[in-house]
């Protein structure tokens, strides 16, 4: 006969048992891990600490807090209707909106995706200076070809991302131990200052931005869909995508935390997380400058693979062509922004000049994306019972605020 503890042991055993077996039979939420934990994020973050300390790390939190809101909506919907998300706006709201969405998704991932090549390129030339940067950049490109080109299931891409972003969390790891962390300023960092002046006002809305991507929860809907995943799945689409977005919130504070600690007390201010590598050297020493640029290298080559699926499933969603990993024409489009990549290093243009409008078509378009998602997933022909509940509704009503915020702001301090 068991007794109330066995009963209660049992019952952690399944709950224990429940939480390994979700994070085994996690995928989709890898695909959006990678976009979204990688060189804007980390970038902002450098320049963000470097130039106010530890203060205003904060601001990681109600981004990652949006990001997840709008993310689990966006997905939910897909699963419910059994449909990609642009093909759910085409149907169930309007065609030219998909157009609209998936326009400035395809303009801020072209963008960002060369912008994480010249990173890349800069990272790897950190690590390994015998190469010049032409001949870093066309090997940084060769190895976003390789991952993004492997045949095979979307299985596949997911696991080699979920490696790739374990190496960048352990990197950031250990950099906490090297450097000296300034552990009173980390708790200043939750006194919630905001920000006055135009300059700062301007950092701490790019990290916003950073995490508020637009193409974030279209990846993961794109991914689920494509492995078919039911209504059954929504407690360990839930899950996944908590688990992901507390990475990107760790790997984000971690910078924080490390550029904070020691550049910002040395009166150094980083342009770019590449500066900041490079800028550690001399404070912490090679070991730390090495850790913090092969963390970056890492996070940039996740992001660029995942930029090449997304331009495939975006294109192929407003064409009405299949829309998967192993389909010939998704291949083509991936082709296509591969050679985009090969001609950073060849033609020597600087993607930097157009970051600016990168971030403000995400800080745009997303309170749209948010709004269209809280809409859908009211909708009670399109959900039925999975209407959002009180719950999502009151954390898509945050969301949505936050977004609004962000880019009433972003545009304000531009135009000011």
């Amino acid at each position: 006969m068991s007794t109330p503890v066995d009963t209660a042991q049992q019952g952690n055993r399944g709950r224990l048992a429940t939480g390994v077996g979700y994070f085994r039979q996690s995928g989709p939420a890898w695909l959006a891990g990678g976009l979204n934990i990688g060189g804007a994020s980390v970038t902002n973050a450098v320049i963000l600490a470097s130039a106010t300390g530890l203060v205003f790390g904060w601001v990681v939190i109600p981004a990652v807090v949006a990001i997840w809101a709008a993310t689990y909506a966006c997905v939910k919907i897909a699963v419910v209707a059994r449909k990609n998300p642009l093909a759910v706006m085409r149907d169930e709201v309007h065609p030219a909106l998909a157009w609209v969405n998936g326009g400035a998704v395809l303009l801020v991932n072209l963008v960002f995706y060369t912008i994480n090549i010249v990173l890349g390129t800069s990272a790897l030339q950190l690590v390994f200076p015998q190469l010049g940067a032409r001949a870093w950049g066309v090997a940084m490109v060769g190895v976003v070809a390789l991952m993004a080109l492997l045949p095979g299931r979307i299985k596949v891409a997911e696991k080699l991302l979920q490696v790739f972003l374990y190496i960048l969390a352990l990197t950031y790891v250990v950099a906490l131990f090297i450097v000296p962390v300034d552990w009173s300023g980390v708790g200043e960092m939750f006194t919630f200052s905001l920000p006055t002046d135009q300059n700062t006002v301007l950092l701490f809305t790019a990290v916003l931005g950073a995490a508020l991507a637009i193409n974030v929860p279209t990846i993961q809907s794109y991914g689920t869909v494509e492995r078919k995943w039911g209504t059954d799945r929504l407690p360990l689409i839930r899950f996944e995508t908590g688990m992901l977005n507390l990475l990107l919130m760790f790997v984000s504070l971690a910078v924080i935390v490390v550029v904070g600690s020691t550049l910002y007390p040395a009166g150094i201010t980083a342009t770019s997380a590449v500066t900041a590598a490079e800028s550690l050297r001399p404070v912490t020493g090679d070991l730390s400058a090495i850790l913090f640029a092969i963390g970056l290298l890492g996070a940039v080559l996740t992001t660029a693979v995942v930029q090449t699926s997304v331009a495939g499933y975006v294109v192929s969603d407003l064409l009405r062509w299949p829309a998967g990993l192993k389909d010939k024409k998704f291949k083509a489009v991936q082709g296509v922004m591969v050679l985009i990549g090969f001609s950073v290093p060849f033609l020597g243009w600087n993607p930097f000049d157009w970051a600016s409008w990168g971030s403000a078509f995400n800080a745009t378009f997303m309170p749209i994306g948010v709004g269209t998602w809280w809409y859908l997933v009211n909708k009670k022909s399109l959900m039925g019972e999975h209407r959002a509940g009180r719950g999502m509704n009151t954390a898509l009503a945050v969301s949505m605020l936050i977004c609004l915020v962000t880019a009433v702001r972003f545009w304000y301090v531009t135009f000011s």
